[in-house]
């Protein structure tokens, strides 16, 4: 009875096993001479069913971007479904599910770290934990803007050269009067 148990017990545990989730550090290239930056990676997933992905990009940089995701598949063994996915709180826009896939995202504002969490169905119509090759991959896009505090401390030295080139004018216009009489 015992060996009846556990064999079903094994057998429940293998329908109900997920995909594997994923971390990733993803090292942002740039900046350009414009300031921006640039992402791009691919992700394989080997067993069936539902996963979260979770992105991090480095370095910290805050401005616009736009994100995108694509999925390509020849059958049903190696689809990948997007669910949806976020980027600091900004959503992607999908196709419908099917083996061709993609989403992107609007341009929008974040600030550093830019996090990218996505969840999905690795090949849906398999039962989870059965062996797949499924993949997917995506761009992301920043143009930088400086931080407020660059902003500022940009403005302090403006006033502190405003600030000394008036003072050196007072005293140049002190010593003509001090000349001339």
């Amino acid at each position: 009875m015992k060996p009846l148990i556990l064999a079903t017990a094994m057998a429940l545990s293998a329908f109900s096993a997920y995909a594997e989730d994923k971390v990733y550090d993803i090292a942002l290239t740039g900046p350009s001479p414009q300031g921006a930056y640039t992402a791009g990676f691919e992700v394989q997933h080997t067993v069936a069913g539902a996963f979260t992905d979770t992105f991090t990009f480095t370095p910290d940089v805050s401005g616009f971007f736009k994100g995108s995701l694509i999925t390509t598949g020849a059958n049903h063994v190696d689809n990948i479904n997007f669910i949806s996915a976020t980027i600091n709180g900004v959503s992607y826009a999908f196709s419908p599910n099917g083996i061709n896939e993609w989403g992107f995202t609007d341009i929008a504002f974040g600030t550093g770290p830019l996090i990218l969490t996505l969840f999905g169905i690795a090949s849906p119509d398999l039962a989870p934990g059965t062996p797949i090759a499924a993949s997917y991959s995506g761009t992301l896009n920043v143009s930088a803007v400086p931080e407020p505090e660059t902003y500022a401390m940009m403005l302090a030295g403006l006033g502190l050269f405003g600030f000394m080139a008036r003072r050196k004018k007072k005293t140049e216009s002190g010593n003509a009067q001090l000349m001339a009489a």
